[in-house]
């Protein structure tokens, strides 16, 4: 793959108005210079394009890959669950962790000897993995999250394509980017929702008090955009609701999230047989739709979990 110029013309990325995510301004056309992208609401600049990218979960990855930047990565994390046309693209890549969960820590990381960290859930720059983005950023790593994970905003599959325009600026691949932009795009513009719409619960798991996703979430975009109503709007991000509120609630669809640590199959099965909400009309009529964990998350999987969603809602 021919390496792009690392004199690249001044770009400044600047976060969409209302939201923490990541936008691209067109580029001033005179002398060459750095390219700064916000992120989350921080400015990382770019003397020249990363060399050695570390993706620290799938999504990432997946990002990376489908930019053609595969020659720039030095390592990644949790490489088994990567989608069909990225796979064997990451022949060769350093597996620095086989989990995504928990993340992996800053020493697993460093290993790598990276300059750039892509990640797309924001719990891999807790505490207890990379640690604060300033700090890694003063340590001469920069770092990008896939901007509907940013904490504090509201996720929308528009900040996907931001994700992509600008890591192609960064790397000055626009045009790839742009073909990847225009192809998620068209997934997800030729669904249709359904009419009228339905009470949705996301169950991300748990037993005596489920985990769902707030109305912040992008899985609750996705849920909207297939015709779906949050019947928990007053949970923003991720939170435990009860059983009982729930049951008053009666949502008509069950979104499960299907999680390696709890397999959908098996969480569909304990909902069934769980007394208390056997009147739920989602649980009486049998409609749970089952999507991946990671297909809810922000990244190039959002058409087809768009896809899947509205089907699920139209049975």
């Amino acid at each position: 793959m021919k390496k792009p110029l690392f004199a690249l013309a001044a770009i400044v990325l600047l976060a969409g108005c209302g939201t923490s995510g990541t936008q691209a301004a067109p580029a001033p056309s005179a002398a060459p210079g750095p390219v700064e992208v916000s992120n989350c609401g921080t400015v990382y600049t770019y003397a020249k394009p990363p060399e050695r990218i570390v993706t620290s979960s799938t999504v990432a990855t997946e990002v990376v890959l489908a930019l053609g930047l595969k020659d720039r990565m030095a390592g990644t994390v949790a490489a088994t669950d990567i989608m069909q046309q990225y796979a064997a693209d990451l022949t060769g890549v350093k597996v620095i962790s086989e989990s995504a969960f928990p993340p992996p820590s800053k020493e697993v990381v460093y290993s790598a000897n990276p300059d750039l960290v892509v990640s797309g859930y924001p719990d891999d720059y807790g505490p207890k993995a990379l640690g604060d983005r300033a700090v890694l950023q003063k340590e001469g790593v920069n770092s990008h999250l896939l901007s509907a994970s940013c904490p504090g905003g509201t996720a929308t599959v528009e900040q996907t394509y931001d994700d992509l325009r600008a890591l192609g600026q960064v790397f000055g691949v626009q045009d790839k980017a742009e073909q990847l932009v225009t192809a998620l795009k068209a997934e997800v513009d030729a669904v249709t929702p359904v009419t009228p719409a339905l009470r949705v619960f996301d169950y991300a798991g748990g037993k005596d008090k489920p985990l769902t996703s707030g109305a912040n979430t992008l899985v609750y975009d996705l849920a909207r955009r297939a015709g779906g109503e949050n019947i928990f709007p007053e949970t923003k991000e991720f939170g435990q609701v009860s059983w009982e509120e729930l049951v008053k609630r009666d949502p008509q669809v069950i979104i499960v999230e299907d999680q390696v640590f709890e397999p959908a199959d098996e969480s569909i099965e304990w909902m069934r047989s769980y007394a208390p909400i056997k009147d739920v009309t989602a649980v009486k009529e049998n409609r749970f739709v089952v999507i991946p964990v990671n297909d809810l998350q922000p990244g190039l999987r959002s058409g087809r979990a768009l896809k899947a969603l509205a089907e699920g809602f139209a049975r």
